[in-house]
């Protein structure tokens, strides 16, 4: 009993209580959530949420479910299996932009509806936490406070286990200095009749803006793990001894952009949680996770309506390495398939009438987002999608390609 508490009580409340006060840190973030802590003062308290009194008026307004003004909405998701990069890597500033994974990938889901992300809770499993490795798990800590800072969202509360037998990773060492874990969360948002996104409006001829991704947005992780552990073997651990694999391994934790706030101001939502006027109508919003364009992309389209992506941005140096990388390897990816597999260069993509896509792209770097116009929607019976390839072949691609 004494060994099971030094291994997984003492230190799962450790990190629970440091988690806690990274909760309240984030209470006031959000100027549309009033936060009532039951049992202040204990970090395993109950915590409850409530609107601002004009959002539940504007929830309340309605008779009918098709009458409503102001609807919640929810995500769900995770970092995937791109936290075993970060174990890999074993580098404590890494571990600080691992917050923005669980954030990018549900915060953005919220917004590319028009939803606005508001409240945010967590569960991280570890496979152990000790005094070798605790200081990763506080540099996680310390970045996501600053994270949910910057994404307005208050996270309402979380979970931290430790699950010795049950957590591992592709490079798993089973040793005490290493840090292996998984992590998701729900992500609770607002979303107005004004701000609602409907892709149904999506027209021919209208405009297709991409919002760049340095890193690869947690889509293609089995691929990345496919790959390293083909290189490298049983010693995948050792790529990072060589100043190329270590680079390669550091690419692979560049943390996912998050889009939800410019999105959201796009679509008409003030900084303190008004509707406002939009800056550009917006017709669709496609996040590009896994699937990649081809998925995430052609499914927003309706019928009726394909596009030519003719100026898709350079990919990031790790989906261009990535591809080298696999080279006369069993893991061989061609052009079709980084669009499928990866996101090709753009995080998002949005759709909105011609003359509206300068003030996507002009507004975009008050956000800290790079965007630039990638193509234009065409009629199509079958929704085709094609791409000029920014990867090796460099050929135009399309979607009736993946069918044949």
């Amino acid at each position: 009993m004494d060994q099971y508490r030094n291994e997984v009580i003492d230190p799962g409340d450790a990190a629970s209580k440091l988690a806690h006060q990274v909760c309240v840190a984030s209470y006031n973030n959000s100027p549309l959530v009033r936060v009532v802590q039951l049992d202040p003062g204990n970090f395993r308290g109950g915590v409850g949420f409530r609107w601002q009194p004009k959002i539940l008026e504007a929830m309340l307004r309605g008779k009918r479910d098709d009458q409503w003004e102001m609807l919640e909405m929810v995500e769900n998701d995770g970092a995937g299996g791109k936290p075993q990069f970060f174990t890999l890597l074993g580098d404590e500033q890494a571990f600080e932009n691992l917050g923005w994974e669980i954030i990018t990938m549900t915060a953005d889901d919220l917004a590319r509806r028009g939803a606005k992300p508001c409240v945010i809770d967590n569960e991280m499993n570890v496979k152990r936490l000790t005094k070798a490795n605790y200081h990763f798990f506080e540099a996680i800590m310390r970045g996501y406070e600053k994270a949910l800072a910057a994404s307005g969202l208050v996270n309402i509360t979380g979970e931290t286990a430790v699950m010795k037998h049950q957590i591992t990773a592709f490079c798993d060492g089973n040793c005490d200095n290493q840090l292996v874990l998984t992590w998701g969360a729900s992500c609770i948002g607002l979303v107005h009749r004004d701000t609602l996104v409907n892709p149904a409006t999506i027209e021919p001829e209208m405009a297709v803006i991409g919002l760049l991704e340095p890193g690869y947005r947690c889509n293609g992780g089995t691929f990345f793990t496919n790959l390293l552990t083909h290189l490298y073997g049983w010693h995948v651990r050792d790529c990072v001894q060589g100043e190329i694999g270590r680079e390669f391994v550091r690419q692979l934790t560049i943390p996912s952009k998050s889009y939800a706030r410019f999105l959201n101001r796009l679509v008409g939502w003030g900084d303190g949680g008004q509707v406002v006027a939009p800056l550009a109508p917006i017709a669709g919003i496609a996040h590009i996770t896994g699937g990649g364009v081809w998925e995430k992309f052609r499914e927003i389209l309706p019928e009726g309506v394909g596009a030519n992506l003719y100026c898709m941005p350079p990919p990031p140096e790790v989906l261009l390495q990535a591809q080298r990388l696999a080279l006369n390897t069993p893991h061989e990816i061609p052009d079709l398939s980084c669009y499928g597999t990866f996101h090709g260069g753009c995080g998002a993509l949005v759709v909105c009438p011609m003359p509206g896509w300068e003030e996507v792209v002009s507004n975009a770097g008050n956000y800290g987002i790079d965007a630039q116009l990638v193509g234009i929607t065409v009629p199509s019976d079958h929704r085709e999608v094609r791409i000029l390839s920014r990867f090796a072949e460099g050929r135009w691609l399309s979607s009736d390609e993946l069918e044949s």
